[in-house]
């Protein structure tokens, strides 16, 4: 698959409009505190990938979006004379006078209190997506002009799981030299650096968003199924599935190909992104570590090819469920971050010969993010398991009620907000029956292989009580 233009307009439409509402859920709701998964649910794409595609295709980040948009209005609201000036910082989000004026004046050149006395026309701030504060004004379009990346050549892959182990990096994607050459020699003394290795590397973190001092990297090798590292070394899967691959990219034009994906190919080519890391393997592995040169391919994770990811798209249907004897690990934090949880799971059950063909995999979200932090949000990873089966910690083994359940079949991943919102808002007060006090949740809708539902496609289950 070549990146020229492909012939899925109504999927970069689809984007756009997507991208759309979440610029104008931002307007109309500029005095909150706007969170990123929140923003993720309205635009129904997974919040994992979701900072990167907006950046991608507005030409902002959304901190930079929203800081512009206060400060446009601040301008209206100094120039109008209103409100005093610490009344207006405040609006826009500032505590301190000081801050404000600073930030006020590397926009518009002068102090807040200057600009205030000016009478020549607002200047307008640059913007590469064209959206500015509009007081009551409705916001029909954006400008995605600024996207001027090359065309690069892309293709899509499926892979299967690689086994890692790595060396954890924090602070500059640009200094990971050292982390390297640690990583290399210590899986070189216990020969399992080889012709075949590959080299990965993975930055957890988007350098756009996270400073530069937090940005997480993982240096990583693949090794035999029997090796056990020795700290500081760790080991981790890097998720099999579909892959949307940048082939052959100038290591100094990585940020210029995570545009091109994110924001051109991924537009055009009726997929979706699966909540996982992105990843870069090095082609020339030995010379390109050394020199952190040279050149590599990018991999962007894709859920399995299905529907368009739209909850209309679902099949709703009430189903009575016998009780289900789970394994189950927890998960405490974003829900975003569940894939790992994921990862660790199944990979501990494999050694016990699970899961089996026929096991179900089911995920069960406690905690509401509209009214949970996102820091105290529990989720816990299932697998159906036998009465036999004897978990050994941290692995725990619960029972998920039996009963009717009204089922939203085959929602995407990045649908889930919107499905559970078809099933309460449209669904439940048209039915006549009641929620039942039992958690929902979530059960893959398994494909040859099975897959958690962190990836590709679920059913949602709500519990009711007994029909009458």
């Amino acid at each position: 698959m070549s990146g020229t233009r492909p012939k899925h307009e109504t999927t970069w439409n689809d984007y756009k409009e997507r991208i759309l509402r979440v610029l104008t859920h931002i307007q109309e709701h500029l005095d909150e505190a706007l969170d990123l998964d929140e923003l993720a649910r309205v635009a129904c794409f997974s919040s994992f990938h979701f900072h990167r595609i907006f950046a991608a295709m507005t030409g902002e980040t959304i901190a930079d979006h929203v800081r512009r948009l206060r400060l446009e209005r601040a301008a209206m609201e100094l120039r109008s004379g209103a409100k005093q000036v610490i009344q207006v910082a405040l609006d826009a989000g500032y505590e301190a006078h000081e801050a404000f004026t600073r930030a006020f004046k590397t926009a518009y050149g002068v102090s807040p209190a200057k600009f205030r006395r000016a009478t020549e026309p607002i200047a307008i701030l640059a913007a590469p997506s064209c959206v500015h504060f509009r007081q009551g004004v409705p916001l029909t379009t954006f400008n995605t002009n600024h996207i001027t990346t090359k065309v690069m050549k892309v293709i899509t892959r499926k892979i299967k799981p690689l086994r890692v182990a790595y060396l954890r990096h924090v602070g500059p994607y640009e200094s990971t030299r050292q982390t390297w050459t640690d990583l290399t020699t210590r899986l070189s003394a216990d020969k399992q650096v080889r012709k075949r290795s590959v080299f990965i590397g993975m930055g957890h973190d988007n350098p756009a968003v996270t400073s530069a001092a937090e940005l997480r990297y993982d240096a990583c090798i693949t090794v035999d199924e029997e090796y056990n590292p020795k700290k500081p070394l760790e080991l981790q899967t890097i998720a099999g599935g579909d892959y949307a691959v940048a082939k052959n990219c100038p290591v100094g034009k990585i940020k210029d190909a995570f545009q091109y994906l994110y924001a051109k190919w991924l537009a055009r080519s009726s997929r979706e992104l699966r909540p996982v890391p992105s990843f870069m393997v090095f082609t020339d592995a030995h010379e390109a570590v050394a020199s952190m040169k040279g050149r590599v391919d990018i991999y962007m994770p894709l859920q399995p090819k299905g529907p368009l990811n739209k909850a209309e798209q679902m099949n709703i249907e009430v189903r009575t469920l016998e009780p289900q004897r789970v394994a189950y690990m927890r998960h405490v934090g974003p829900y975003n971050g569940a894939y790992q949880v994921w990862m660790d799971f199944t990979a501990r059950l494999k050694k016990d010969g699970l899961p089996r063909k026929d096991s179900l995999f089911i995920g069960v979200p406690m905690d509401n993010p509209k009214h949970t932090p996102p820091e105290k949000l529990r989720y816990d990873a299932c697998v159906t398991v036998q009465e036999t089966y004897v978990p050994k910690k941290p692995v725990r083994v619960r029972t998920i009620a039996g009963g009717d359940y009204v089922v939203a079949g085959n929602c995407p991943i990045g649908a889930i907000a919107k499905g559970y919102e078809t099933l309460f808002r449209s669904w439940l007060p048209k039915s006549g029956r009641t929620v039942r006090k039992a958690p929902s949740f979530l059960v893959a809708v398994n494909g040859p292989e099975g897959m958690p539902p962190a990836f590709g496609f679920t059913d949602i289950y709500v519990p009711l009580e007994a029909g009458k």
